[in-house]
């Protein structure tokens, strides 16, 4: 009989800074057709949807207090609020901009423009906005408001030294006082890799806005782009399934979603059912390694017939690939006889049909004379769905 212990520590997801899940929301703009007509009944709508944390700390449509009764009434959470450069540059200014922002509760105060004539952004334009956002966002922190910056991709332009102004940019901000909300889209536009970016400089992306840009658009450093050219989360050239994996290592605390195209209101549910796609993916993932582990350990071949691919390759750290019928069998006949798995630091990355985890695994082993041999190994398992669920379709594994 076979010997088994089932001992599976599973599973614990690490980010390199994690305080929270993300949040997702929705910057109110997105939402400008819903609320047109009808206030309160385009919040009632937002609720219907799930969407509790929101940007934008004003109405234009109605005086702030009865827009905040509003808020309050529905069960909104006011995230951050909108301010504009010039309102940066003086004292008096800012400190109504903090008054508004505490009225509604928020604790983020965002610019979205640096002003620079026409196209023309000058490494000039540059060093001011870090002095204006430097010297406001102290005043901001000292008042419990976090000062961000919303780029637009006119940034990455390059300028007498190493990198883009945008790098220049993160290395002459102080982080205790200036962070930024990165616009994917608006990161793409210029030809940015935003994953990239948020993995370059970790901790410096409290909110992301989430927006998708057509596929096939021309890259441009003017911050500027047809507004219909904001598609469904998803159907891009964003990669908004790798932003978010990045998002969650980096320790983004909110998504919003943004929409600008005239389309917003129609997308707004798609936006959300593909954010709840990832995360069910990911989930999925989880439980189809879960499921592996157990039935490698117990001799299932039932479940391991049921969790494997046809085309599986196996393959292992000495070099051996085994297929499907292989790996199988030789977890039946005890020459692969698992009687622990622990797998740790899993990480996952679903891609429409395909996705692939990484995890390091521990395990016993025991060996014929009945002695346990313990193994370390970095594991790759890529998946692809076959009707709904996620099979293994290869494996590697490294020491």
């Amino acid at each position: 009989m076979k010997k088994f212990i089932v001992a599976l520590a599973f599973i614990s997801i690490t980010f390199q800074a994690k305080a929270q899940e993300p949040e997702v929301g929705i910057i109110m703009g997105t939402a400008r057709e819903l609320l047109r007509d009808d206030v309160e009944g385009g919040l009632i709508k937002l609720k219907e949807m799930g969407i509790k944390y929101i940007e934008g700390a004003g109405s234009r449509s109605m005086p702030r207090a009865e827009y905040k009764a509003l808020l309050d009434k529905h069960g909104f959470d006011v995230v951050a609020g909108g301010t504009s450069f010039e309102m940066l540059q003086h004292k008096d200014s800012v400190a109504k901009v903090i008054e508004n922002l505490k009225f509604f509760g928020a604790e983020y105060a965002v610019c979205y423009w640096i002003p620079h004539t026409d196209n023309d952004f000058t490494f000039e334009d540059m060093k001011k906005g870090i002095e204006v956002f430097n010297t406001a966002g102290k005043q901001l922190a000292e008042a419990g408001i976090s000062f961000l910056y919303h780029a637009h991709g006119y940034e990455f332009r390059p300028y007498p030294g190493p990198g883009t102004m945008y790098d220049y940019m993160m290395e002459n901000t102080d982080p205790r006082y200036v962070n930024i909300e990165m616009d994917v889209f608006w990161t793409r536009n210029p030809g940015q890799n935003p994953a990239a970016i948020l993995r370059k400089y970790p901790g410096r992306f409290p909110i992301t806005h989430l927006k998708d840009r057509t596929k096939g658009t021309i890259d441009n450093l003017n911050g500027r782009q047809d507004k219909e050219r904001n598609v469904v989360l998803g159907t891009g050239d964003v990669n908004i399934a790798e932003v978010m994996k990045a998002a969650k290592e980096v320790g983004v605390k909110y998504h919003f979603i943004e929409d600008e195209s005239s389309r917003a209101a129609e997308q707004l549910p798609m936006h959300l059912a593909f954010l709840k796609s990832l995360d069910y993916d990911v989930k999925a993932i989880e439980t189809s390694v879960e499921k592996l582990h157990k039935a490698m350990i117990s001799a299932d071949t039932l479940q391991l017939h049921n969790l494997t691919t046809e085309e599986l390759t196996y393959g292992h750290s000495s070099g051996t690939i085994e297929n499907r019928a292989e790996f199988i069998e030789n977890i039946l006949n005890g020459n692969s006889d698992f009687s622990k798995i622990d797998f740790q630091d899993l990480s996952i990355t679903a891609k429409g049909d395909v996705s692939w985890a990484r995890g390091v695994m521990q395990a016993e082993i025991i060996n014929a004379d009945g002695t346990i041999n313990n193994i370390t190994l970095k594991i790759l398992y890529v998946f692809a769905k076959e009707g709904g669920m996620w099979k293994l379709l290869a494996r590697q594994a490294v020491r």
